[in-house]
């Protein structure tokens, strides 16, 4: 059963992210955790709604199988579209990333470099997101099928817990082996799936805990509350560090939810800020507290319900508006970029809708009606 306030915050999202590539949003980067937040719902949710009595093995080919559906297709979609458009630009020796694109290890390309390096190309540039769902997808079945039912939310508590952990580690590896640019240092932990697995379980973690939160509604103020003290915290500190380091007015503002996020481990506490926002949020929605209704708005929710559409395809649309105004985007002035947003926006939801309901949706009622046919022909 959909939620249409998930969808809202969906919609929410993929505004901020497309809001942030049009130079209006600094911090419009959260909307991905969100979406990674609501991600790690979903899926535990539709995990426990399986059908009881069924095999590990069988439980999790089915949960592959539906994700594949839902992401591969219009994913497979985009990519093609996008090297039809280099082929023609620079024939094929741009198309180095495609392998990465296709096993979705793109993420890791983009922090080593792997050869033949990559493109550059604006359009995939976001895509890395898409990796690193799909590896977190490989991981949720060991805890969803394997770890005893009594046992999965400590399990799943305690991996959200290492999550700071983790990113420390590898930013540590990162500088030990790749050297201290801050640059390099902040889009390693930024892209790597390893250190940002404890936001899908953090939504995971919501799903189990469902049916006690909704018992307690007062808990939604409280983690509501308990984040927005984090977050507070961390600016505070990180704003004063920058203070002491020689940064004065706006400019202590930087690098504390936006900009280079390393350096005073930095990129150890900042993620975990912004899940613990992200998870506050979703709650707030579920239980429907004051103003989450309208999240639930028809038309905002019908934007969250192909969200995923516009997420793939805003990049590319907004550099088409690169190319037919001959300018940067970013240098534009303020008001050429709340334009700018305004129709890049309503082209990509517009694209989104069409390939929501003549694409996506007309594959998945083919692919499910086959076993159907395949019956009724054998009969």
């Amino acid at each position: 059963m959909r939620i249409p306030e998930i969808d809202g915050l969906r919609a929410i999202a993929m505004t901020m992210v497309i809001a942030q590539h049009c130079g209006l949003l600094p911090f419009g980067w959260t909307g991905v955790w969100l979406f990674f937040v609501i991600s790690g719902y979903v899926i535990t949710r539709g995990f426990m709604a399986g059908a009881v009595g069924e095999g590990a093995g069988q439980r999790f080919a089915d949960f592959m199988g539906r994700r594949a559906l839902r992401i591969v297709p219009v994913y497979l979609l985009y990519v093609a579209v996008n090297v039809a458009i280099l082929w023609r630009i620079d024939g094929p020796q741009r198309l180095g990333d495609v392998p990465y694109l296709l096993s979705f290890t793109y993420n890791w390309h983009m922090i080593f470099g792997f050869w033949p390096g990559s493109s550059a190309w604006p359009a995939f540039g976001h895509l890395w997101t898409l990796s690193v769902e799909q590896q977190f997808y490989l991981l949720f079945p060991l805890i969803a099928l394997f770890v005893l039912p009594r046992a999965q939310i400590a399990v799943t508590a305690a991996l959200v817990c290492a999550g700071p952990l983790v990113r420390w580690l590898w930013s540590d590896a990162l500088l030990r082996t790749q050297g201290g640019d801050p640059g390099s240092l902040a889009f390693g932990v930024y892209a790597s799936s390893l250190c940002h697995f404890d936001a899908f379980l953090i939504g995971s973690l919501v799903a189990r805990l469902e049916p006690r939160l909704r018992a307690s509604p007062r808990a939604a103020n409280t983690l509501w509350w308990a984040a927005l003290l984090a977050a507070a915290a961390y600016a505070g500190v990180y704003v004063a560090i920058n203070h002491q380091l020689g940064a004065r007015g706006v400019e202590a503002l930087r690098n504390v939810f936006s900009g280079i996020l390393c350096g005073q481990h930095r990129e150890v506490f900042a993620y975990a800020v912004v899940d613990a926002l992200a998870a506050a949020t979703l709650v707030h929605a579920l239980l429907r507290q004051r103003g989450s209704r309208l999240l639930a708005w028809p038309p905002l929710a019908w934007v969250g319900r192909v969200s995923y559409g516009g997420y793939l395809f805003h990049t590319l649309v907004l550099w088409s508006a690169g190319q037919l105004l001959h300018a940067k985007l970013k240098e534009l002035p303020l008001e050429a970029k709340l334009l700018l947003f305004a129709a890049v926006w309503a082209v990509t939801v517009a694209l989104a809708s069409a390939s929501f309901l003549w694409f996506e949706q007309a594959l998945a009622r083919r692919w499910r009606s086959a076993p159907a046919r395949a019956m009724a022909a054998a009969a």
